[in-house]
């Protein structure tokens, strides 16, 4: 028999906001073009891992915190066409989460701006829970934050990578394909809009 799901957790980048690419699309159109993704990543994947804090991040590519590229780049980012009517079905038989690799700041800064507490909870920032996708760990504060086991949860991410580890614990695993993702993983489904979840779940 079938585990009765009752949770819900939606990735952030490519799954509830619209553009899977924070750093290409969002950050380097605003930088100056001698600096590159690959002098960018270790300070994006240390800050978003909670290694780094914000002011690191930014100094560390050469800006400051106080910088209006900080809030420039977020902004680049809209919800999902399909959010607000897919979370409300959904709302009404399931608990709904977040679960996500971004800095704590960032994270804060999308909540003031979207106000995802109002249908989201709990909501897991990597950069605040000092690990991120797809290390075991993070999954691990999603469940002991949910308060049920891996089995009652169904995850939707955009990267098949992320899925792989969601399934080592039980989950559901639901890939958002809006490009091609060469990951050996096979997800329980595929959807190719969020609202084709409604279809499944």
């Amino acid at each position: 028999m079938q585990p009765t799901l009752k949770l819900i957790a939606f990735d952030l980048f490519g799954v509830v906001i619209s553009d899977g690419h924070l750093v290409t699309h969002g950050l380097l159109p605003l930088l100056p073009p001698t600096v590159t993704k690959a002098a960018v990543k270790p300070y994006y994947d240390a800050y978003t891992g909670g290694q780094i804090s914000e002011v690191a991040f930014w100094e560390g590519i050469g800006l400051t915190l106080e910088s209006p590229i900080r809030q420039q780049f977020l902004n680049f980012f809209e919800l999902d066409a399909d959010l607000a009517a897919v979370t409300y079905v959904l709302s009404q038989r399931y608990r709904l989460g977040i679960l996500s690799n971004l800095g704590a700041e960032w994270g804060d800064m999308l909540e003031a701006r979207f106000a995802f507490s109002e249908r989201f909870e709990p909501r897991i920032i990597s950069g605040a829970v000092k690990c991120q996708k797809p290390e075991p760990a993070i999954y691990e504060v999603l469940i002991k934050a949910s308060g049920v086991g891996g089995e009652h949860i169904a995850f939707i991410d955009d990267r098949r990578e992320n899925l792989a580890v969601a399934k080592r614990f039980g989950m559901t695993t639901i890939h958002y394909r809006r490009e091609a993702d060469a990951h050996p993983f096979e997800p329980d489904y595929t959807i190719e809009s969020l609202a084709d979840v409604l279809a499944i779940l």
